[in-house]
């Protein structure tokens, strides 16, 4: 619900988390406590308050054999119309991390200085930190399909 995580995923490896439906809640997924190597593809993250918070030292890559997640927000564009956005989506950026690791810094969240750091990190991606990255997300939500 809106209070919470949608799933919270704690110090675990090599799950499959594919069909499920994260939304409207304050967070749809945290990884924590080297959670990695989990298999996480065909989900549908909509209308959460932040989608995914994972704080470690490895990239996590969120789709699977072509295959991503559908984001409510994400803004990239499908050209060849395969049902794929054409650039990677990435739910958090260095300024969400350093939120989290200081929750101080919150008091100027949208501070002219917080908004800064945020357009230089995207007009000159020289610095990334580890993190999500759905290389293949979907643009469209996907279909439910029927559980024995």
């Amino acid at each position: 619900g809106a209070e919470g995580k949608a799933l919270f995923i704690y110090n675990s490896l090599f799950n499959r988390i594919e069909g499920n439906s994260f939304a409207d809640s304050a967070l749809g997924i945290h990884l924590t406590a080297g959670s990695e190597d989990n298999r996480i593809a065909g989900n549908a993250f909509i209308g959460n308050r932040q989608q995914v918070k994972y704080v470690a030292s490895r990239e996590q890559e969120w789709s699977a054999d072509g295959r991503g997640n559908y984001w409510s927000d994400y803004l990239g564009w499908d050209r060849d119309d395969d049902g794929l956005g054409d650039v990677a989506y990435e739910p958090n950026d260095n300024v969400d991390r350093l939120i989290w690791l200081y929750p101080q810094v919150r008091l100027l969240l949208n501070s002219p200085s917080i908004e800064l750091l945020r357009w230089v990190q995207r007009a000159f991606p020289v610095v990334r930190s580890p993190g999500v990255r759905d290389s293949h997300p979907l643009m469209r939500m996907p279909a439910a399909e029927p559980r024995p």
